[in-house]
């Protein structure tokens, strides 16, 4: 009973029939095709298949998958972040003209009495500047003056002329933070106190040295940035990374992969590591000590 159903079934789907067109008035025939059940789900198959490819191609392949929800490219988050950065300051920049305009109209509309030395405003109190010394300089003040120039921790330039400190260095075996080649050189007088390496995207940045991470952070103008301490006040310094992997408080290895090379922040005009080397709050050319 079993064999005489499934034979009945194959002879329904091997059934053929004829899809025929034919003119309304003369009735003659414009097209015919012979097909079975078969023929048509196989067709159907096809069909079905096909689109599905086309459509997966089309969502792989172009910018339409950045229309879909929750999907996005994690440099499109980062140029996201930095417009929103532009934008708070944009808005910051916009309400201090307002108010700066809106003072002026009120001086020019005589609503506002300028031969008073001070005037309170919204709780504020306005200063007179017409009392203030500028040319007094208190004790006090010179001082903090003094103090200032003469701390040399917060020197910026480079002053790797001490020998006992190069040689230091030097004797350390300090592992080239990215392969590629230097394009803009080490120049403390233009307060460019690092080497600008040029890389592929998303090529490895690796620690010079064994130490501890003590900054990972995303700034404006320098993107994504990692700072490591190393041993006897070294610290190094990786910009415009594209990642970062390590966060702060990490203790990483020599050659150890810290982030990923970008082309993060203002600064930037291409995949690029802006890599920098600071001794003891100096600053140091780091091809002094690395083969670039």
């Amino acid at each position: 009973m079993a064999g005489k159903v499934k034979t009945s079934q194959n002879k329904k789907l091997r059934n053929k029939f004829r899809f025929v067109v034919l003119n309304d008035e003369t009735f003659e025939e414009k097209f015919s095709l012979s097909l079975s059940r078969t023929n048509v789900w196989v067709f159907l198959g096809i069909i079905t298949f096909t689109l599905i490819f086309l459509t997966t191609a089309a969502i792989v392949y172009t910018p339409l998958k950045y229309f879909i929800p929750g999907f996005g490219d994690y440099n499109y988050r980062s140029e996201i972040l930095q417009l929103k950065f532009k934008t708070d300051s944009l808005q910051d920049a916009l309400q201090s003209r307002a108010a700066w305009l809106e003072d002026v109209v009120n001086v020019a509309n005589g609503t506002i009495d300028t031969t008073k030395p001070a005037t309170k405003l919204d709780g504020k109190t306005k200063i007179d500047k017409s009392k203030i010394n500028l040319t007094e300089v208190k004790p006090q003040d010179r001082e903090l003056r003094k103090e200032v120039e003469e701390a040399d921790n917060y020197s910026l330039s480079n002053n790797a002329g001490n020998s006992g400190i190069m040689e230091e260095l030097k004797q350390r075996h300090l592992i080239t933070p990215v392969d590629g080649y230097v394009t803009d050189e080490y120049n403390a007088q233009k307060e460019h106190y690092g080497i600008d390496i040029a890389a592929k995207q998303d090529a490895p940045v690796k620690a010079v040295l064994d130490g501890k991470v003590i900054s990972s952070v995303y700034t404006l103008e320098t993107g994504y940035v990692m700072q490591i301490q190393h041993k006897d006040n070294l610290v190094s310094i990786y910009k415009h990374n594209r990642s970062l992997l390590k966060k702060e408080g990490s203790f990483v290895k020599a050659g150890e992969v810290v982030a990923i090379v970008g082309n993060t922040g203002e600064l930037s005009s291409g995949p690029h590591l802006h890599f920098e080397l600071w001794y003891e709050g100096k600053s140091l050319n780091p091809k002094d000590y690395i083969v670039f």
